[in-house]
């Protein structure tokens, strides 16, 4: 067993993308939202089958995502059936016409435990101007209060880019008078239209790094493709957490997600990595979920620390790290590369 396997998660998170379609076309949505709804979908009786095999990883975390998933009729079936398989589905939403209260109420009734809802910035002419709509921040923050009002739970997505960098303190302390439970942030792949969001530099990440070591004392935080903050915190901690069993254990760590303990199944059935890695490693359509995770080659190849290459194959934290390989793929076209997001050089 090579030291990334000794990584790999016996539970990854689980991300089903049941829509690709959705009303918004937001200047940097890295999925490709289309109009409208593919003909490649899987099916409400594929989706249940799908939702059987989730189940069977016993994920650590499920979302139903999009797209819109409110552009299906048969998202609330979803939902349902995901609880009654003994999931807790979160459900990603975007702030469309169809994200009305009732929308929220029925999510509830139908036992989804959370929502999930992108603030890009703290004001309402900053957010919509990254957005590229006018009205999504206004739409965001109504969704917010009727998500309360129906006893669900609120995660905030948030992109993090050189625009609103500068103002993640005033995105937290907005989040926190919402009552927000979590905040997710996504370090950006340039990928889809996140191609034109201005990138941070490795060293402005190292300075968020610093910052989200406070705003995980008020909230919980995780840190999307960015798996280098496990090597920053060790750094902050002295190297005290001389292996990952240790990380893991430190609960005051925000939790992150990269390729290695994400599963992200496509609108078609497509099972990637993660839903910023445009590899597939098959189809549930004609492979198992769980075959594809523990034995299909993406996957396994992705958990060989043999194949990682520059300095991530000489770094001594590739144990906890291993780098984004979203970023190596979409940065240099080359899934074992290095990071380009990441300032530290092994060895110094």
């Amino acid at each position: 067993m090579t030291l990334l396997e000794l990584n790999s998660a016996p539970h990854p998170a689980v991300v089903w993308e049941v829509t690709r379609a959705c009303g918004l076309h937001c200047q940097h949505c890295p999925m490709g939202a289309e109009a409208q709804r593919s003909p490649l979908e899987l099916s409400t009786y594929e989706g249940y089958k799908t939702i059987d095999q989730i189940a069977a990883l016993e994920p650590s975390r499920f979302v139903i995502s999009g797209g819109d998933p409110l552009e299906r009729e048969d998202v609330f079936q979803f939902i349902e059936y995901a609880k009654r398989r003994g999931l807790d589905p979160a459900v990603a939403l975007s702030p469309t016409a169809a994200l009305t209260q009732r929308a929220i109420a029925e999510i509830a009734r139908k036992g989804a435990s959370r929502i999930a809802i992108s603030l890009d910035d703290a004001t309402a002419l900053r957010h919509d101007a990254l957005r590229g709509i006018p009205g999504t921040f206004a739409a965001t923050l109504d969704a917010i209060r009727w998500a309360r009002e129906a006893f669900i739970a609120v995660e905030i997505n948030t992109l993090v880019s050189r625009r609103n960098a500068p103002h993640l303190s005033e995105i937290l302390e907005l989040i926190d008078s919402l009552g927000a439970d979590a905040w997710n942030l996504y370090f950006l792949v340039p990928v889809g239209g996140a191609k034109n969001v201005d990138v941070l530099t490795a060293e402005e990440v190292e300075r968020v790094f610093d910052f989200i070591d406070g705003a995980a004392e008020t909230i919980k935080v995780r840190v999307i493709e960015a798996p280098h903050y496990r090597r920053h915190r060790i750094e902050k901690m002295s190297g005290q957490w001389p292996d990952f069993a240790g990380y893991q254990s430190d609960e005051s760590a925000p939790a992150t997600h990269d390729a290695r303990g994400v599963i992200f199944i496509s609108h078609s059935g497509e099972v990637r990595p993660s839903e910023l890695l445009p590899l597939s490693a098959g189809n549930i359509r004609y492979r198992s979920l769980g075959a594809i995770f523990r034995g299909g080659d993406l996957f396994v190849a992705l958990r060989d620390a043999r194949n990682l290459k520059g300095k991530c194959a000489r770094c001594e934290y590739a144990r906890v790290c291993g780098g984004s390989r979203a970023r190596a793929f979409a940065a240099t076209g080359d899934l074992f590369g290095s990071d380009p997001l990441c300032a530290y050089e092994p060895g110094h």
